[in-house]
Order: C-alpha cells, then structure tokens, then sequence
C-alpha cells in the first residue's frame, strides 16, 4: 500500500514537470523557425479526454485552407449516406424527344455523354436537359478572380463535366519556330501563340479578358509535347459542344437547341451513368479535390433541404451537423466547402474538437498518411502513426488529423499557419517538426 502511494504521488508530481517539458519543446521549435509566433495557431488534444496539452493561439480565427474539407464533408456524407452515387440519367419523353437529368457528377465525362446517348432513338426531334439540382451559381463566394486560370479551381455546378477542365496539346516544331496548339475539344478558344520551341518545356498560359473571356495568351518555351489543362469559364457552352458531339457522331443533327426543363413523372428512364460516393471521399481527404468537396457539399445541402443544392444549404448542413454532435460553431465562419475563400474563418482548436468528436468517424480513415496523397513527400517515418489533411492557399499552411505518440498515446491536432513573411516550405518544415515532437514528447 505505501509503494502504491509512493508511485502515486510521483506520477502527480511528474505530470506537470512533463506538461511544461513539453511545453517547451514546443516553443522552441517554434522559436527556432523563424516564424512569427503570433501567424501560428497549434491545438493539440488527448483523443481519449479530448483535454488539450499543447496550445498556441488556439482561439484566434485564421483562414484553415484546405482543412476545412474535413470539417464540410463529415456532414455532407452523414445525409448523402454510404450508398449514395452521382447518377446521370437519360429519359425518353413522349415519341421523338429524350430528357437528360444532371446529377452534377464531377466524375462525368464525354465517353459517359457519349454511353447515355446510345439510348436516343436516330429519329429524335428534341432534347431536354434538366439542369435543376445545383444552383446557377459556378464558384464559391470569395474565390479570387486572379485564380481564374487555376486548375486546382474549376468552376462547377450541375453541367460538371472531364472536370470542367480543357485540354490542349501543343506540339513543337523546328527550333526557334512556333509550336502547333491542338484543341481536339471544339470548345471556341482563341490563341495569341507567343511560344518558343526551346531547350525544355516552361509553358505560362493566361487568359485575356479585354479581347474575349475565350482569348488565352501563350508564352515560354516547348520542346517536346506537352498537354495544357484550362479551365472551362462556361460549363454549359462546354456541355452542349460535348453532347452536339456525341449526337454527331451517330449521325444525329437537331434543329433545335437543347431545351431546359425538369424531369416529369411521364418521362421513362432508358438509361444512367453512375459514380460512387467512395471516389470522393478519397478525393477530398487524399487529394484535397476543390471541385469534388463543393459538389459533394451543395448536393448534401439540396437533398437536406428539398431544395437546389447551394453553398447556403450546404453551409445549414454543416451547422445542423455540429448541433448534432454538441459542436459550438457560433464563433466560426464557414462560406464554402473547400476552404478555397478567404472569408473562412476558423480556430485551430474548433478543428482540433471536431476531430475528437468525430474520432469514430470511419471516414476519417481515409484520411492520407506520410507516403499517400498530399502527404506523398512528408514525414514518412511516421506512415504507421500518422493521418492528416493538409492545406495550402497563397501565404497559409496548415496540417490537421490524428496522431499516435511514441509512447502510444493517441492525439487530435490542428496546425494553421498563415504568415505573409515565411515561405510555404517554411510553414510546412515547421508543421513536420512540431509534428515531430509531439510524436517524441508526447
């Protein structure tokens, strides 16, 4: 009994000595990197008492990047359900027209348009497309207008469609020569072709809207062919060239354009291309897919609420979910699904408490360890006791997910980082270490 005491006594004696040791380890990482201590944000907290052990600016609101997806999807998939698939679908209406209901699958593509179109009858005099399961709307609110030329930030809404992406290729001729631009898509794009063929490959694209929202502008240098993704800026126009394509090709011409309209319960389905639900949560954790995580959320929001999917019912999705699981989110702000907008803002310790709320979740599984993902190049030795979602976006980082210590001690933690000074290597360098020491401390 007095041994039991003695042992006792030292293990409350010790932890505090512990929990400052720590704590010091933690500053002088910190310290060490140069990095404004006030742009950094770290939560840390035991996954079994949910009780915070390290802590550094953990209330302050900062933009969270892409970290934000994990807090958006869990919700989104809790009312889409396992089971859910994006479903495109074709029907037949009355003798000689055909309806297609988008189901805004970011995993559409043209070979899909070209499979629903096999069941359209060579004698079909209309084509109806139901375009009424998102809203008008084709980016989030606050997204940057400089970032129109980014691939990683298509537009998006219910004509998803190969990513919402173009693709050109440009072949290289006779040195110093311009090179060839191949736009096998049809979509109109105008090229002021400024292109070298050079020594490598370093290929700068811009769009030029003061001659037409349609004129790119290429420059560098090619030397052997290399493909070109631009973002679509009209999804509609890309659809209707893509399904006047697939018609073409069985030798079926319309004399008139597609018409807007909602399916009916007259209309007969002939067909459907459907895409599971599992390829985007894989997407969104591991790939951190922009296009892919705001689909999946105004879809959730549309079939919550009866309504047209919305970045509004999406974001009423997200709030019912943290009620949901006594979740406090009165003092966050929540505009998109991706954490692309700068108008996000949340604390590093509301994301640190989601995750141990959520530490069942078998979701988050599927969170990327070191070696898969965006996690392909960072803190490998770690692969067995490490699974995180990361973010990146213009002078932010920030890492967030579970983390089994040394010692095996199990922990819930986010890290933002969002300094106008560092480099986001530095921002990242210094997530590994702190990262790092929380493994060997902890």
């Amino acid at each position: 009994m007095k041994k039991l005491f003695i042992c006792l006594l030292m293990f409350i004696l010790c932890t505090p000595v512990f929990a400052k040791a720590a704590k010091r380890d933690f500053s002088n990482v910190i310290g060490e990197s140069d990095i404004d201590k006030n742009s950094i944000a770290v939560s840390i907290k035991d996954l079994a008492s949910g009780k915070p052990v390290y802590e550094l600016n953990e209330k302050i609101l900062m933009h969270p990047a892409s970290v934000q997806k994990v807090l958006t999807l869990l919700p989104a998939a809790d009312v889409l359900g396992e089971d859910y698939e994006f479903t495109t679908e074709i029907y037949k209406r009355g003798e000689d027209a055909y309806l297609i209901k988008l189901g805004a699958d970011p995993y559409l593509t043209s070979s899909d348009l070209k499979k629903l179109i096999s069941y359209v009858d060579l004698d079909v005099k209309k084509i109806f497309i139901d375009d009424s399961i998102l809203e008008k709307k084709d980016w989030g609110e606050g997204w940057q207008w400089d970032d129109d030329m980014n691939v990683l930030m298509p537009r998006f809404n219910s004509y998803n469609l190969d990513k919402n992406l173009i693709k050109i290729t440009v072949m290289p001729t006779s040195q110093g020569e311009a090179p060839a631009i191949i736009n096998p898509s049809k979509y109109p794009l105008v090229f002021f072709n400024h292109l070298v063929t050079g020594k490598e490959n370093n290929i700068k694209v811009t769009r030029d809207n003061s001659v037409s929202n349609n004129t790119l502008v290429l420059e560098g240098t090619v030397n052997k062919p290399v493909t070109v993704y631009i973002p679509t800026n009209n999804l509609k126009r890309y659809f209707d060239i893509k399904l006047t394509n697939a018609l073409a090709d069985r030798k079926i011409y319309l004399k008139e354009n597609f018409i807007t309209a909602e399916q009916t319960p007259q209309d007969i389905v002939m067909g459907r291309v459907t895409h599971p639900i599992e390829d985007a949560v894989n997407d969104i954790l591991k790939n951190s897919d922009n296009l892919v995580s705001e689909t999946v959320s105004k879809l959730a929001g549309g079939k919550a609420y009866d309504d047209r999917g919305s970045d509004l019912n999406g974001i009423k999705v997200f709030n019912a979910y943290c009620k949901k699981i006594g979740l406090d989110n009165s003092k966050i702000r929540i505009t998109d699904a991706s954490g692309v907008s700068k108008n996000n803002l949340i604390s590093a310790d509301f994301v640190s408490e989601f995750l141990v709320k959520n530490k069942d979740n078998k979701l988050l599984e599927n969170l990327p360890s070191p070696g898969e993902g965006t996690l392909t190049h960072r803190m490998l030795p770690l692969k067995d006791n490490l699974r995180a979602k990361t973010g990146t976006h213009g002078d932010l980082s920030s890492i967030a997910g579970y983390l089994i210590s040394k010692s095996g001690n199990k922990y819930a933690f986010c890290i933002i980082i969002n300094d106008t000074a560092s480099t986001i290597s530095d921002m990242k360098t210094l997530e590994d270490y702190l990262i790092r020491e929380a493994y060997l401390r902890l």
